[in-house]
């Protein structure tokens, strides 16, 4: 259960799917693996998510936001089949 990309357990996970889910429109398989690429990236990259959960810091979201959108270009987020 702790790894069920529908009902994610971790805060953090829970607000890369919403945050991926609007960014990139549903074109992306949920996969926890890949938030935790996506939270290992935003560390080094100087984001906070203690920033975001407590304040909501604007810059922190946009460089979130930028990391999900390169990591899409870049194919390191597993792209949704469509018939």
């Amino acid at each position: 259960m702790g790894n069920d990309p529908k009902i994610p357990l971790r805060a953090d996970h829970r607000f890369l799917k919403k945050l991926i889910s609007s960014t990139l429109g549903g074109k992306v398989e949920q996969v926890p693996e890949e938030y935790d690429m996506l939270t290992r990236a935003f560390a080094r990259a100087g984001g906070s998510w203690e920033r975001i959960f407590q304040g909501g810091s604007p810059a922190d979201v946009i460089l979130l936001s930028r990391l999900i959108k390169r990591a899409f270009a870049k194919g390191l987020l597993t792209k949704k089949h469509e018939f």
